[in-house]
C-alpha cells in the first residue's frame, strides 16, 4: 500500500469564471501523493467564456495538452494569466502556501472546499470576489505520467528534426537561416479553415495573419513594441513568409515581421492559413483617408490660386491702360 501511494500523484483539474470582471480561465496542479508537494501547475485565462466550457472531467493529459495548444497559439490574456500564475504560486509556498490545507481536504473527499480555496485566492488577480471555481481530482501512477510525457517529448522532437532513434540531430531547416542579429520570435499562424490558403500552398513573399505567442519577456517586449496585443488580447499582425519547410506532414514556416524581426511555427499540413487582406487593416485605411483629406485640401486651395492670380492680371493691365491713357492725354496737351 506504501508503495502505491509513493508511486502516485494526485492531480487536480479546475476551470473558473468571474463574471464581473469577464475572466474565465482552466488550471491544472500535479501533487505528489507522499511529500505533498506541487510537482508541477499550469494555468492559462482570457476574456472570452468560451475557455470556462472547456470539460475538466476530461483526462489530465488532454487538459494539459488544452492548455499547452490554448498557450501556443496566443489565445490567452497574457497580463491576466501571469497575475493568476503568480497568485497561485503563492498559493502553494513552502511554508506559507495552503498546500497541507488542500492535500487533506482531498483526502477527505471535500472538493468543494479545495474550490473555495480557490475561489479565495483568484478573487484579487481577478477583481471578483463573487467568483466561481470548479475543481476535479485524478490519480495517477507516477510511472504513466512520465510514458505519456516521453511520448510527447518524441513527438515534438520529430517536429524540431531530431532523430530519436540514433539520438543525432539533423541539419537545420533552412528556413532557421536568418541575418545576423536577427530575433526569431515563436508565433502561431491565424487560422481560416473556410477562405484560408493551404499551408503547403504558401510561398515566399505571401503576406498572411499571425501571433505572436512567445511566453519570454522578450516575446513581450515585441508584442509591445508592435502592437500586437489589445488590451491584454494578442491580435493578429500581417507577416511575409521568407521560407517554408517540410518535415513529414509538419511544416515550418519563417516569417519576417519587421527589420530583423521574424517569427518561426509549426503546423501540419492540415491547416488553412489566414491571408492578410488590406481592405480589412485599419491602419492602412487611416494612412489612405489622411492621404485622401490632403489632396481634398490641395484640390480645394488650388481655385483660390487661380482666382488670385486672375485678379492680379485684371489689376495688373488696368494699370497699364490707364498709364497709356494718361501719356495721351499729355502727349496732346504738349503737343497740339
Amino acid at each position: 500500500m506504501e508503495n502505491r501511494i509513493e508511486a502516485t500523484t494526485i492531480i487536480f483539474k479546475g476551470r473558473f469564471k468571474a463574471l464581473s470582471s469577464s475572466s474565465y480561465g482552466v488550471f491544472i496542479v500535479f501533487l505528489d501523493n507522499n511529500s505533498k508537494n506541487v510537482e508541477k501547475f499550469d494555468v492559462v485565462s482570457s476574456h472570452f467564456s468560451t475557455l470556462y466550457e472547456n470539460n475538466i472531467s476530461m483526462p489530465w493529459s488532454e487538459m494539459e495538452d488544452v492548455i499547452n495548444k490554448l498557450k501556443w497559439k496566443g489565445e490567452f490574456a497574457t497580463s491576466l494569466t501571469h497575475d493568476i500564475q503568480a497568485s497561485i504560486e503563492d498559493l502553494f509556498q513552502p511554508g506559507t502556501g495552503r498546500t497541507q490545507d488542500i492535500w487533506a481536504n482531498i483526502k477527505k473527499a471535500q472538493i468543494n472546499k479545495v474550490a473555495s480555496i480557490f475561489e479565495e485566492v483568484l478573487a484579487r488577480p481577478t477583481g471578483d470576489k463573487n467568483i466561481k471555481c470548479e475543481v476535479v481530482v485524478e490519480t495517477a501512477h507516477k510511472a504513466e505520467i512520465e510514458d505519456i510525457r516521453q511520448s510527447k517529448r518524441s513527438k515534438d522532437a520529430l517536429r524540431e528534426g531530431v532523430d530519436n532513434n540514433s539520438g543525432s540531430k539533423t541539419d537545420a531547416p533552412a528556413s532557421d537561416k536568418t541575418e545576423e542579429g536577427a530575433v526569431v520570435l515563436e508565433v502561431a499562424l491565424v487560422l481560416s479553415p473556410l477562405s484560408g490558403i493551404a499551408i503547403y500552398e504558401l510561398k515566399e513573399g505571401d503576406k498572411i495573419m499571425i501571433k505572436i505567442t512567445e511566453q519570454s519577456s522578450r516575446g513581450q517586449y515585441f508584442i509591445d513594441l508592435l502592437n500586437a496585443s489589445v488590451e491584454n488580447e494578442l491580435v493578429p499582425i500581417p507577416a511575409s513568409v521568407v521560407r517554408v519547410s517540410k518535415e513529414g506532414k509538419i511544416f515550418t514556416v519563417l516569417l519576417n515581421i519587421g527589420p530583423s524581426i521574424y517569427g518561426k511555427s509549426i503546423d501540419e499540413d492540415t491547416v488553412k492559413v489566414k491571408k492578410y487582406d488590406l481592405s480589412q487593416d485599419k491602419s492602412k485605411k487611416q494612412e489612405k483617408s489622411s492621404e485622401g483629406t490632403s489632396s481634398m485640401s490641395v484640390n480645394m486651395t488650388a481655385p483660390d490660386s487661380r482666382k488670385e492670380k486672375a485678379a492680379f492680371n485684371i489689376i495688373f493691365f488696368a494699370v497699364v491702360a490707364a498709364a497709356i491713357a494718361m501719356l495721351g492725354i499729355m502727349l496732346y496737351l504738349f503737343f497740339p
